[in-house]
């Protein structure tokens, strides 16, 4: 028979003191069932005071749990709020063309078209700093601080000055306004109040050049700084340390190239050759042309579409329509610098003609008929050749696909349609599109395919981060059993300006290396083979005490994070990424 017993309150808080669950035990036999003096009585034992449930919804509980088991939030704490971040507020004057529109590291001129020049003394950029969120207050009444909002990058370069506070930004001559990287730059400005022509010729300038008609075709046009074109490039060569902005459209009839250090910026673009080292931003179309980007590729107005040709972005390609209802074959790649990618096909390409011929050369040669030495003799002399051709093209390509570099974060979208006839390249995954796919964003998934999510507009982008007073490189050693994760961390850091010298996939190797590569920082994952990353870093403090160690943790691994502090771990960070938080945590504790 049953020990009669009196219903039972436990009361568990969570890690952070953010919420209290009741646990209510029936009674047993005659026992007296809990009641909510009872509840509240055991929450006031456990030390909770703030945010507990009204009396009716322990009431309700209470109820319940005199013939079952039950648990139930009895108290929420309020999360610190997230706070204010820095905003830059650039200052041209608006009559001159408009004002240039923000995003993160860049500045959009999508909808300027062109940047005009500004006079000595004058305010052209404006930084509000960042300010602190709400506090908080945990179920024990403890407070929390608000989170800090995020800062801007933002650096004065040349002919640019800084108020005292730091917050404006003040051009020390007159000139054209350049806003790429992070740095704020005034550009002395050459214009041409025409067409560039048979008057003007060749032109390679130090600066920035404004051309208020066409670059007409045959003619080369060069300069260190921006390039602004009010009428039309045609076919001509146009190369810019800088940007390009093309207030028209580009047009060379696959005569001429048009490249940037910077970013391309154009109405439209058609049977052109386009190379940029930051973005391509194309207003309406993109049609039958060739673009290289180190960064993206977008051609997002209302009727914004890219159509034939084979475009290439590190980051993303993006418009309204990609592709053609027609099935114009369109041929995307998305996810590697336009570099090392163009080498490493070019010899993929002379790799299978090689084979092709290696291929008829065998097949004669077992063809060849007694009595044919001389021919024999020529035809294995071609082998030989042949051979060492293809041992040659495969160690180039073997080189070029370690150094060419993967964005694990590549996308291509389409915000209405993407079109069947576009071939779509992402990493190293391939996808031919056989029906049309309507707001769609593509990407890479773990396993190295294609996958396929809901459009989304927004693309994140790592900041540039400063260590100290003076931004510099800070080095890492990223260890990671799993290549994808290493690739995955790599490029955040190195989009975060850190530089990565070196990976390891397990402990052993990590100590091996540190002691060759001395990094700053060693970004170590907890579980690893052969040496986990708790065994390695406690070996690792012992042999270099000063050595700075963020382990890279699960969510369920809260005991193995709390070990390795012990142990001497300088931070942590969470798995699955969060860019932002990687690029803080590397900041704080190389800054330490």
């Amino acid at each position: 028979m049953d020990t009669d017993m009196d219903g039972q309150v436990n009361i568990e808080l969570s890690g952070d003191e953010m919420s209290a669950v009741a646990f209510i035990l029936p009674p047993r036999g005659f026992g007296k069932p809990v009641d909510v003096a009872a509840v509240k009585r055991s929450l006031s034992e456990a030390g909770v005071v703030f945010g507990i449930v009204n009396n009716e919804r322990i009431q309700t509980f209470v109820d319940e749990a005199r013939l079952m088991p039950v648990d139930f939030l009895a108290a929420s704490g309020t999360l610190p709020g997230h706070g204010t971040d820095a905003t830059l507020t650039f200052l041209w004057d608006r009559s001159q063309g408009g004002l240039p529109k923000e995003s993160d590291e860049s500045v959009d001129l999508r909808e300027l078209n062109i940047v005009k020049s500004v006079s000595k003394c004058e305010v052209i950029a404006r930084k509000t700093p960042t300010a602190r969120g709400a506090e908080g207050e945990t179920v024990t009444g403890r407070k929390v601080a608000g989170e800090w909002g995020a800062g801007v990058a933002i650096k004065a370069g040349p002919n640019v000055s800084v108020s005292e506070d730091g917050n404006e930004f003040i051009a020390e001559i007159d000139g054209s306004p350049k806003f790429t990287g992070g740095v704020l730059s005034v550009d002395p400005a050459y214009t041409v109040n025409g067409d560039v022509d048979y008057s003007i010729g060749n032109i390679n300038f130090a600066g920035a050049i404004e051309i208020k008609g066409n670059v007409q075709d045959g003619f080369i046009v060069t300069a260190n700084g921006n390039i602004t074109v009010w009428g039309n490039i045609q076919a001509c060569e146009v190369a810019s340390g800088g940007d390009v902005i093309v207030r028209n459209g580009i047009i060379t009839r696959r005569e001429g190239t048009v490249s940037a250090k910077g970013s391309v910026y154009a109405k439209f673009i058609e049977n052109s050759i386009v190379e940029a080292d930051n973005d391509v931003i194309v207003e309406r179309a993109i049609i039958s042309s060739s673009i290289r980007s180190n960064g993206a590729v977008m051609c997002s107005s209302k009727e914004g579409r890219i159509t034939g040709g084979d475009i290439m972005a590190f980051q993303e390609i993006r418009a309204k329509r990609l592709g053609a209802e027609n099935e114009t074959a369109t041929i995307l790649r998305s996810g590697y610098k336009h570099g090392d990618y163009i080498k490493m096909s070019e010899a993929e390409q002379k790799l299978e003609k090689v084979m092709l011929e290696m291929n008829g050369a065998q097949k004669s040669l077992a063809s060849a008929k007694a009595g044919q030495a001389e021919a024999a003799a020529e035809l294995k002399k071609k082998l030989a050749q042949l051979d060492a051709a293809r041992i040659a093209l495969q160690q180039l390509i073997a080189g070029l696909r370690v150094r060419t570099q993967v964005n694990p974060f590549a996308t291509v979208k389409g915000e209405e349609s993407i079109y069947p006839g576009c071939l779509i390249y992402i990493g190293g995954a391939k996808e031919r599109i056989a029906k049309e796919l309507k707001y769609a964003t593509l990407s890479s998934d773990r396993e190295g395919g294609i996958a396929l999510s809901a459009y989304d507009e927004m693309s994140r982008s790592i900041k540039t981060v400063s260590v100290g007073a003076k931004e510099k490189k800070v080095s890492v050693l990223i260890v990671d059993d799993a290549k994808f994760m290493r690739a995955k961390l790599r490029n955040i850091l190195e989009n975060g300006n850190f530089k990565v010298i070196g990976e390891a996939e397990d402990g052993s190797q990590a100590i091996q290396l540190h002691a060759k590569l001395n990094p700053d920082i060693v970004t170590m994952d907890i579980t690893m083979a052969n040496m986990d990353g708790l065994s390695a870093l406690k070996a690792l403090k012992k042999i270099s005490p000063e050595a700075k160690v963020i382990m890279i943790s699960a969510l369920a691994q809260k005991d193995k994070v709390k070990e390795c502090i012990v142990a001497g771990a300088s931070d942590f960070v969470v798995k699955p990424f969060v860019p932002e938080r990687v690029v803080e945590v590397v900041s704080r504790v190389a800054s330490r």
